[in-house]
């Protein structure tokens, strides 16, 4: 990496605490993949660094939208049906891993074997990063009455419902029916831990938990 990180993540809108920057950064890391990259935010801005990027994205709207952003060339974008076809690298690729937000946009199952696959594809004493909803915010907090209160003012109030165990989708704007499975602390621990990864740290932040991992 060409210089340390440091940047507000607010203000940039990429939705990573310094913190986070801070500890990737101490891993100096040069071959990076992204899961799901959505609109290819996150990926732009660690190509900035000096890092070598592969973003991964299913859905193709959203990845060209990623690559009209990408005015530098500097990412290498691949379409990819993420959470059921292997990821298409070798053992032991990349250095840092990340996803964030998006990979709880299925049920658990499937979420489960996308980590198999990140673990399978990340270096012996890589870092996975990592932010995925949280039950007891997202259900306790958020979804009173069915209402998602999410406290943004650039945030409307989006109708929610339970469709499975943990498991929720939006009945309204974007995203409608798409299921959205959120975890307990204690339980994406003991799963993560069951793959191979060996915890950093983990912590809530809105209605996420946001965990950082070594192999």
């Amino acid at each position: 990496m060409k210089d340390k990180i440091d940047i507000d993540p607010h203000e940039y809108r990429i939705k990573i605490e310094k913190q986070d920057l801070d500890l990737i950064s101490s891993y100096n890391p040069k071959n990076v993949l992204e899961v799901f990259c959505g609109n290819g935010k996150n990926s732009i801005f660690f190509a900035k660094f000096g890092m070598k990027i592969t973003a991964m994205e299913s859905n193709t709207n959203l990845l060209d939208e990623a690559i009209e952003k990408d005015t530098n060339k500097d990412v290498k974008w691949l379409q990819h049906l993420i959470y059921y076809d292997p990821f298409p690298f070798e053992n032991e690729t990349f250095d840092f891993i990340f996803s964030y937000q998006y990979l709880n946009h299925n049920y658990k199952d499937e979420i489960v074997n996308v980590l198999k696959e990140i673990f399978r594809v990340l270096n012996k004493g890589g870092i996975f990063s990592l932010k995925i909803s949280d039950i007891e915010q997202f259900n306790l907090i958020h979804l009173r009455d069915k209402i998602y209160k999410e406290g943004d003012a650039e945030h409307k109030q989006i109708r929610y419902r339970e469709i499975a165990s943990q498991t929720f989708a939006k009945l309204e704007i974007d995203e409608v029916w798409i299921p959205h499975y959120a975890f307990y602390e204690s339980e994406l621990l003991e799963c993560m831990k069951e793959i191979g990864f060996k915890l950093i740290n983990i912590r809530k932040i809105r209605w996420n938990l946001v965990g950082n991992f070594t192999k």
